[in-house]
């Protein structure tokens, strides 16, 4: 199940999936699927809710 992460001033939404991946939807038609280090560099003070989203899936 995948588990989102809220992060003020990006358009689109982000998961976390079970694999471990981020997966950001920007409008419901463009998906793109980040590793989490890519996430964190593209949204650095999301890090702490990408990191706790990962932890979840442990």
């Amino acid at each position: 199940m995948a588990k989102p992460i809220t992060i003020a001033g990006i358009d689109g939404t982000l998961e976390v999936n079970e694999d471990g991946e981020l997966v950001y939807t920007k409008s419901g038609l463009q998906t793109e699927v980040l590793k989490p280090e890519q996430a964190i560099e593209r949204w650095p003070r999301a890090e702490s809710q990408i990191r706790q989203a990962l932890g979840t899936l442990e």
